[in-house]
């Protein structure tokens, strides 16, 4: 799937420092997106003075997310795309489907620019009387908690319900009357008022006829808010959904990254290219092991496939060597799993707590990377191990060997690896290799899949897919055939191929 383009309107700030960050905030959105669970999907730019050089840009933008001063009569700035008759082409932009969101400040409009900022967006902050005075309409004050409006939609995933705020926040906003599109998200409990069912929400959403959708919320007042894993989550969520992704279960997994952080990140970065957290370690667990299949020498290409891994400094691996250790493990601190395993002989297969954490992990988007013959587990074709049988293992793997079909291998030998897919970053500047290992084919299953790479077989005369991508709900699942001894990760194209999959699966850089 194409990754979405994000695009953050930022401006100076208008208020001492920690409060309206504008430009700080966008970085943070721009590196938290990035090193998110959904970074591959997302290509983030922002602009510090408000509107780029080059507004073509917008042409192929997904999502304008504004975090910007507005106006307030004639105190303040306007949002950046009020301005030189933007919004006639702010007008085109939303009529193809861009998203847009608005961050506290930004929500502040006149009363005849608030007429389209409702449609686009849903709601806005109104400063200005029917004379054309600043007389608000809309209200500020300290809010100290945070309530969700919306408890069961994907903006709240992962969000808790009640929140500490102690910030200032717009309230009383202009909603569309009777704009049956109109979702509340949140509001602050002590602005409720009875003549008013909407005059306490300060988080709102919108689906559009035009297939855009729109967000608005008026938090954000102090960058320390950001701080806070559930407000950071809400507006990181918020993005995703606004843009058009599907947000995963559990919500956007990210972290708060320092001011000298974001500054190293962004150091030479331009435009839509990526940040670089090159400090951040990603956990990635393996599991190896079964000590009645020695044919496939695990003792060997563990250390090999750790090794491969461990030549990003940034990757720290542990290991079980016992599949029912997935029982008790807090699987999300890690990045991804890889699986260099197979319960031959061993019928108890996975226990059913062991499935469900499992499960949980890859329904909250994360990775898995599933190496040589370990795909033939918990299939009940096993010998002596049918009891283990796990018919979702087959949804989760795409691609799995069956004893009972025609499943087979090459003799154990040299074979040319030649990559297919050279636009992929996996297998981008890898030539073809030469190896020593089992060639598989006849893998069943139907799943759609992505071939990156492939080799031929003497067996069946043709040429037959090694490595391919797959996504099971919201995780990514990187296989590769390859992997019978530790002779398979000696050439380095081979090690390259196994680490840059298993950091996409865990979607980072790589």
């Amino acid at each position: 799937m194409k990754a979405k383009k994000i695009v953050i309107l930022a401006c100076d700030p208008s208020h001492p420092a920690d409060f309206h960050e504008y430009e700080k905030t966008a970085q943070l959105f721009k590196v938290a997106l990035e090193h998110s669970n959904v970074g591959g999907q997302v290509k983030v730019e922002y602009y510090a003075k408000g509107w780029p050089d080059d507004e073509t840009t917008f042409e192929t933008t997904d999502l304008i997310v504004a975090y910007t001063d507005g106006r307030d009569g004639d105190l303040s700035k306007d949002v950046p795309f009020v301005l030189d008759g933007r919004m006639q082409k702010m007008e085109r932009w939303m009529k193809r489907g861009c998203g847009l969101m608005l961050i506290h400040f930004s929500t502040f409009f006149t009363r005849e620019e608030g007429q389209r900022i409702m449609n686009w967006a849903g709601g806005y902050f109104e400063w200005e009387d029917e004379q054309g005075e600043r007389n608000w309409y809309s209200r500020i004050d300290t809010g100290q908690r945070f309530q969700l409006s919306q408890e069961v939609h994907p903006i709240t995933e992962g969000v808790s319900p009640d929140l500490y705020l102690n910030d200032e926040v717009y309230f009383q906003l202009r909603f569309g009357t009777g704009d049956e599109r109109l979702i509340p998200i949140g509001c602050v409990p002590e602005f409720a008022d009875e003549q008013n069912p909407l005059a306490n929400v300060i988080a709102w959403a919108v689906e559009r006829e035009d297939g855009g959708r729109g967000f608005g919320t008026t938090i954000g007042h102090a960058y320390r808010l950001w701080k806070d894993e559930n407000y950071r989550r809400l507006t990181l969520n918020a993005i995703v959904w606004t843009v058009g992704l599907e947000v995963p279960a559990g919500g956007v997994r990210s972290r708060f990254y320092s001011d000298e952080e974001l500054n190293q990140a962004l150091i030479g970065v331009s435009g839509l290219e990526r940040s670089h957290v090159v400090s951040e370690q990603i956990r990635v667990l393996l599991l190896s092991g079964n000590e009645h299949h020695k044919w496939h020498h695990w003792e060997e290409t563990m250390p090999a496939i750790i090794e491969a891994l461990e030549e990003d400094p940034r990757v720290k691996v542990d290991v079980i060597l016992q599949a029912n250790e997935l029982a008790e493990l807090d699987l999300a601190r890690y990045d991804a799993i890889v699986l260099n395993y197979c319960n031959w002989h061993d019928p108890q297969g996975l226990l059913e707590k062991s499935k469900s954490n499992l499960l949980r992990y890859l329904d909250n988007s994360g990775g898995l990377a599933v190496l040589h013959f370990s795909n033939g587990s918990f299939h009940f074709s096993l010998p002596d191990a049918g009891a283990s049988d796990w018919p979702e293992f087959r949804s989760i793997v795409p691609r799995v060997w069956n004893h009972q079909g025609s499943s087979g291998h090459d003799h154990y030998d040299f074979m040319d690896v030649q990559p297919l897919d050279t636009n992929h970053p996996i297998v981008a500047g890898i030539p073809p290799f030469t190896i020593k290992d089992e060639l598989y084919f006849n893998q069943e299953g139907d799943a759609p899949v992505e071939v990156l790479c492939s080799a031929h077989s003497k067996v069946t005369g043709q040429e037959e897919p090694l490595v391919w991508l797959h996504t099971y709900k919201s995780a990514r699942v990187f296989q590769s055939l390859l992997g019978h001894s530790a002779e398979a990760y000696a050439a380095p194209e081979a090690r390259t191929l196994l680490r840059r999959g298993v950091l996409w699966a865990a979607r980072r850089d790589y």
